[in-house]
């Protein structure tokens, strides 16, 4: 199996959100399939430094992944109106569990 990630995170007003999507190819060729996506959100702290930011930002995703998947319920919280990334509050299982 072949992966790329595409990881987008935005500040907006007082929350981070970031959204990692992965896509697959099980085979040499053709079109990549979407293995894995996640939406994470949680409160921003005013980070000024871009570097820094980023570093926050890929740290608090990659741990709250990681124990996620060693079945943990840690997680972003659910957020809901009209200040999510699609302004429907995403709380389906398959975007924020």
């Amino acid at each position: 199996m072949r992966y790329m990630a595409s990881i987008y995170v935005s500040d907006v007003m007082d929350q981070v959100a970031l959204t990692v999507e992965v896509q697959g190819w099980s085979e040499q060729y053709g079109p990549p399939e979407v293995v894995y996506q996640k939406t994470l959100v949680w409160p921003g702290i005013g980070e000024d430094d871009p570097c820094q930011w980023a570093a926050r930002a890929l740290t608090e995703a990659a741990s709250t992944m990681s124990a996620a998947s060693s079945g943990s319920s840690a997680g972003g919280r659910p957020m809901g109106g009209p200040h999510t990334l699609s302004g429907r509050g995403d709380t389906r299982q398959d975007v924020m569990g």
